[in-house]
């Protein structure tokens, strides 16, 4: 007898009955790989790292230093394993967001020049300068902070001026930027190595946006011109970062500039249009695992608040990862994973730490399968492109969650 049948107050869900597979009829749970993790994996290809670093390095004049951004951990890749690689690719000067970060470099072993970005309201400046790391000067009040520090006889604190040239996040004014690079100079334990900017517009090539962006290039090179003339002009001055390069080559490693920032080519992608006839490679390769495979009718609305309804009789796996791994309801119907090869898709409302895939593509695909979530083949620019969000917005909540094993071949 049907179970529903005496069951009347339940006559709605009826229609909506979902079977599962039996077990006799569908693959056995693959655990040749499992272990105690549960979660995603980051696999980190450190030998597309260095073909990255050398197709960058292709692309700009001798006379010009990469700088190596690996700020928030890495892009969420790992500080300390990306660094040490860029280290050995001959990359001179890192790029970190704090001094906690940069701390953290010194600690493993990290030599050379570390830039800290920000962080003015770091509680001891003395922190930065024990591990030798240069910070960034950005406003007045900071330099000031800097000319009252307590050092010891002959310890210099490197910086770099960073000036506001139209992004308005930080940064000093170009009205005052000869004024406080002056301010700087006679401070006696402070040592300036370096002018920057950071452009805001070359993501997007089209006019409003080029224009935008030779306005900046423009306001900084006047800049440049009065430091100049001051005498004050430091021997590390740089602008550019890796969508910059893509869309303005000449103007960002030529004439009195030097040095180049480069975080999202050397990870792999590249975040506007351009004439490149190679491409760099995503160094990372995220992965998850099916718990469960269901057949489900069509016309069954699945997951939370019923959000999505099949149209026809298919696969629904549960996999490991929700939201909480960056795994965002508005991933669903234009995100789409590999199993077995073949594209499925992100439907319905992710759970804190579950999602369900139409596997209907890969009938085989069983508990226990991988999932390829982003590599060369899941293009997470062309998700990012299609919601209108960056690609790190999407993928570093995902690698942050990551169990990360780190390969050399």
């Amino acid at each position: 007898m049907d179970p529903w049948s005496r069951q009347a107050p339940f006559d709605c869900l009826r229609e909506e009955a979902i079977t599962v597979t039996p077990t006799s009829q569908r693959m056995q749970p693959d655990l040749r790989c499992a272990d105690s993790h549960t979660g995603l994996t980051a696999r980190i290809h450190l030998n597309r790292l260095r073909t990255n670093v050398q197709l960058v390095r292709s692309h700009v004049p001798a006379h010009v230093q990469l700088m190596g951004v690996v700020k928030c951990d890495g892009y969420a890749h790992g500080a300390v394993p990306v660094a040490q690689e860029l280290k050995q690719c001959g990359i001179e000067q890192l790029v970190v967001s704090s001094i906690d970060e940069g701390i953290a470099l010194r600690q493993a072993g990290i030599p050379g020049p570390i830039l800290v970005l920000s962080d003015p309201l770091h509680p001891n400046l003395h922190d930065a300068l024990n591990h030798d790391l240069t910070l960034t000067v950005a406003d007045e009040d900071f330099a000031t902070r800097l000319a009252r520090l307590q050092v010891r006889r002959g310890q210099l604190v490197a910086v770099h001026l960073k000036v506001d040239t139209g992004l308005f996040r930080f940064g000093v004014d170009v009205a005052r930027a000869g004024k406080v690079m002056s301010d700087l100079a006679r401070i006696r334990h402070v040592r300036v190595d370096g002018v920057y900017s950071h452009l805001s517009s070359t993501f997007h090539d089209d006019i409003e946006s080029n224009t935008y962006t030779r306005c900046q290039i423009k306001a900084f090179q006047v800049v440049l011109d009065h430091l100049q003339q001051q005498g004050l002009l430091p021997p590390v001055i740089h602008l550019g970062s890796s969508t910059g390069l893509l869309g303005f080559p000449e103007e960002l490693c030529s004439g009195r500039i030097n040095a180049l920032r480069v975080g999202t080519l050397f990870y792999g992608f590249m975040e506007r249009p351009n004439a490149w006839n190679n491409q760099p490679r995503p160094i990372a390769e995220l992965t998850t695992r099916i718990i469960q495979v269901r057949v489900v009718r069509a016309n069954v609305h699945v997951g939370y608040h019923r959000a999505y309804r099949m149209s026809q009789d298919g696969l629904i796996a549960v996999i490991q990862g929700g939201y909480l791994q960056g795994l965002h309801g508005d991933l669903a119907g234009k995100y789409h994973p590999l199993v077995h090869g073949r594209p499925a898709t992100l439907i319905g409302k992710p759970a804190l730490a579950q999602s369900l895939l139409d596997v209907s593509n890969a009938p085989q695909a069983g508990p226990g399968d991988e999932i390829l979530l982003a590599g060369e083949t899941v293009n997470m620019c062309a998700v990012g492109q299609a919601l209108g969000r960056s690609t790190w917005e999407l993928l570093a909540p995902m690698l942050k969650s990551a169990r990360k094993i780190y390969l050399q071949s």
